[in-house]
């Protein structure tokens, strides 16, 4: 019985751990004021080969990142879009913007964390490859923790 207890622990950590880890860009602005550790994608087995995510339309993917903040903020506004250039991006609008639903607030200089959130993809999303830029902002500094990552919308 132990053994049974002891594999099935096992298969449940394995699938919880399940998320690749994709390469990142940290974004000139955030370099001094954030640190990105690991950004990772569920799924996406194309991380293996370092090549960009297929994301599927109509599909929902999970993608979290591992930060320390060298600011200290009460709250933080998510977002998330196509980087088309250094300063020009085209929201994903399907993304909710209160970042603190899905990371611990307030955030502190220093202190490492997490953000985790479901990612839908809608069916409209033209298939083409992506520059995504993912951004966690201090609303009142205006300080962000920013990176970008490479997909592929897939049918």
């Amino acid at each position: 019985m132990l053994r049974l207890s002891s594999l099935l622990a096992f298969v449940l950590i394995s699938a919880s751990v399940s998320a690749e880890v994709v390469n990142f860009q940290t974004c000139a602005d955030s370099v001094d004021i954030c640190t990105i550790h690991q950004v990772k994608v569920s799924p996406c087995p194309e991380a293996l080969n370092n090549a960009a995510c297929h994301i599927h339309r109509r599909r929902s993917n999970q993608m979290s990142f591992d930060f320390t903040p060298h600011f200290d903020a009460d709250t933080l506004d998510a977002s998330l879009g196509w980087a088309k250039s250094e300063t020009v991006e085209l929201p994903l609008l399907t993304l909710d913007r209160e970042a603190c639903k899905y990371t611990s607030c307030p955030v502190r200089s220093g202190v490492t964390q997490t953000y985790t959130t479901d990612v839908p993809i809608e069916a409209k999303f033209p298939l083409s490859s992506y520059t995504i830029r993912w951004a966690l902002k201090d609303p009142v500094s205006q300080k962000r923790c920013c990176f970008t990552i490479d997909i592929k919308v897939v049918r």
